[in-house]
């Protein structure tokens, strides 16, 4: 009898859910541990505090936009449209801050343009009910193909005042300033996921959606609030990607939300929802497939090695995290 209950589905349940909540708990510092030995032997200048650095100020533009989609996958939605935010956001950035407007407003700007877009997203999913999917793919093609028609073929430059004090700024001489928002962004995040009841009721809703509404959660607001910050934190992003970059042409950030959206999930926020931070998680992922690909280029690898290496990465975090979900192999 005790050998049954030991050995029944419920136990090796719990078992298998357990076995990758603590991968993801600790299996991801193994993995980038790993990944600074392997590149190391590459290129002996790749464990350098320069290319440490260099490596951060990579990982900020995606974790900006990963943090922001955190709290859309968290709620068991998905919006691919940030790379087209991204995208348009670093158009608009770039052309005020030409006209005169100065760094405070070109966060404001770039902040703003995002939420206007997270506000539609989240008015046909939250409010009409529609598919996010359906309704991010719809506006990931209809914003680069507007702001294409606008500007043209052309690429945009990205090198005023603004883009210069961004790009160049370090505090103390050493660390980025674009890395000391990621910061921020990150604590900011974090915080309100895992301290704030707005962050609770997020995972209420993953978890048990009608569960979470007979409970008096607000699911439609809530779920309407995610898309707005995933769109505004996908237009800070932008603005940080553009001024690293300097030039945005039409194919700028194109197939950039695939890596926001792997990253995240390579950090535990689940797409099935109801599982994620931002801090370690979303970060660690991030990081971990940046230094794959700062890795690669150091080793003067392939230039299409990266994208085979990201396909793998993606599958076996997308893999592990339906086994996690269900709770065993089938």
């Amino acid at each position: 009898m005790h050998e049954e209950a030991a050995g029944s589905p419920a136990k090796k349940k719990l078992d298998s859910t357990k076995l990758f909540d603590n991968f993801y708990k600790y299996g991801l510092y193994i993995v980038f541990a790993a990944l600074l030995v392997f590149f190391s032997r590459f290129n002996v200048h790749f464990i350098t505090t320069s290319n440490m650095i260099n490596l951060l100020t990579q990982t900020a533009t995606v974790v900006i936009a990963a943090s922001g989609l955190a709290f859309v996958m968290i709620t068991g939605g998905i919006d691919i449209s940030v790379g087209s935010v991204l995208f348009m956001t670093a158009v608009i950035v770039a052309r005020v801050t030409d006209a005169g407007v100065g760094l405070f407003g070109a966060f404001i700007v770039s902040l703003a343009s995002g939420a206007v877009i997270g506000t539609i997203n989240g008015f046909f999913i939250a409010k009409l009910k529609m598919a996010p999917l359906i309704v991010t793919l719809a506006m990931m093609f209809v914003i680069r193909g507007m702001t294409i028609s606008v500007v043209g073929i052309q690429p945009v430059f990205f090198n005023n005042d603004v883009a210069l004090f961004l790009a160049r700024t370090k505090i103390f001489d050493m660390v980025p300033i674009l890395v000391i928002i990621m910061v921020v962004v990150l604590a900011i995040c974090q915080f309100t996921l895992s301290r704030c009841a707005f962050g609770r009721q997020l995972f209420a809703i993953g978890n048990n959606r009608p569960g979470s509404e007979s409970m008096g959660i607000n699911v439609s607001r809530n779920v309407f609030l995610c898309y707005v910050i995933s769109g505004a934190l996908a237009g800070m992003s932008g603005l940080i990607s553009g001024v690293r970059i300097g030039s945005i042409p039409p194919t700028f950030a194109s197939g950039q939300e695939f890596i926001i959206i792997s990253s995240a999930v390579l950090g535990g926020v689940s797409l099935f929802g109801g599982k994620g931070r931002a801090f370690p998680g979303v970060f660690l992922g991030v990081l971990i497939l940046m230094t794959i690909e700062n890795g690669l280029v150091m080793a003067q690898a392939n230039m299409y090695a990266f994208q085979v290496f990201r396909g793998i990465v993606i599958f076996i975090a997308v893999f592990l995290d339906s086994a996690r979900n269900r709770g065993a192999f089938k």
